[in-house]
């Protein structure tokens, strides 16, 4: 199955929960719509975190997890923004060492390019 092919059962899943949800008489019995009402709203959620998944991924959304090293002159430390990992100010990295946040433009850059390799089935090692 493609990753389209995916994308269109799950979504068309989501329909057919929100359509329950929204009305109850789709439901075979009485008895079971409280449960079923619950359980679509837990369907349509998991339905969600799945497509969202499967979604190509943006240079937005590799900027929401970007950290920066914050300078300390006393004790000349750096700190990660994400995580207040510490270290020397001569071991400042690309990417953080403890949470692995990228920390530059270039991480950025090389974080897009190895996500891409892997949503197109290609080799890691980019």
């Amino acid at each position: 199955m493609t990753r389209e092919e995916a994308i269109a059962v799950l979504e068309e899943s989501k329909r057919q929960n929100e359509i329950m949800k929204d009305d109850p008489t789709t439901f075979w019995a009485s008895y079971q719509i409280a449960d079923g009402i619950k359980n679509t709203k837990r369907r349509i959620d998991a339905l969600d975190a799945a497509l969202s998944a499967l979604r190509p991924v943006s240079r937005e959304w590799v900027e929401r997890i970007r950290g920066e090293w914050i300078e300390y002159e006393h004790p000349h430390i750096i700190c990660c923004t994400r995580c207040d990992y510490g270290t020397g100010p001569k071991e400042k990295t690309r990417f953080c060492p403890y949470c692995g946040a990228p920390m530059t433009d270039e991480a950025v850059d090389i974080l897009l390019k190895r996500l891409e390799a892997l949503k197109d089935g290609k080799d890691r090692s980019i």
